[in-house]
């Protein structure tokens, strides 16, 4: 009871019992714009979040697949690469790239060219070899996983793909052919 008077008390005022507004004269309330909250989206999120993550994947991987894809996205942001550190990290990522092109030793000769890029921030390693075939070699650290594909011209829009994956735990290898329309 010693609560509830004051409670009834402040009820009454909060409620404002007795007043009266007038719209008319009522000014309007003005609530700015924020133009500096950045607007997040749903193409924004499902640049954050995985879509090829397999059943059973664990939390860790779960966890560490987003945090990576985001803090990915933050560093190639606009904003970021403006900054000392985004520069750094753009000359880094320019230095560990070299490519190597073998011109052919005649017209009717084939150009071979050799193209090998480290992407530190992401713990991936890259060799591509185009020439007889197009074929390229990719090395994941995160997950302890390497790619191989191998592509040969079969017909003026076919391909003959070979490719395998392989990590510590399962290896896979496909054959097929890609044709473009």
């Amino acid at each position: 009871m010693k609560f509830f008077v004051p409670f009834l008390l402040l009820l009454v005022c909060a409620t404002g019992w007795g007043a009266q507004v007038d719209l008319r004269t009522t000014k309007r309330i003005i609530i700015p714009e924020d133009k500096f909250t950045p607007k997040i989206t749903t193409a924004d999120v499902a640049k954050v979040v995985p879509t090829d993550l397999k059943a059973g994947a664990s939390q860790e991987t779960v966890i560490s697949r987003i945090a990576d894809r985001g803090i990915s996205l933050w560093f190639n942001s606009a904003a970021m690469r403006a900054t000392t550190l985004g520069r750094i990290a753009e000359t880094t990522q320019e230095k560990l790239k070299t490519d190597v092109e073998l011109p052919a030793a005649s017209e009717e000769g084939v150009s071979h060219k050799f193209s090998f890029k480290i992407e530190a921030f992401q713990a991936m390693a890259k060799l591509e070899y185009t020439g007889w075939l197009k074929a390229a070699i990719n090395y994941d650290a995160k997950i302890a996983e390497t790619d191989i594909s191998i592509k040969e011209k079969i017909f003026a829009n076919k391909d003959l793909t070979l490719s395998h994956k392989g990590n510590s735990k399962q290896a896979l290898s496909m054959i097929g052919v890609a044709w473009t329309f």
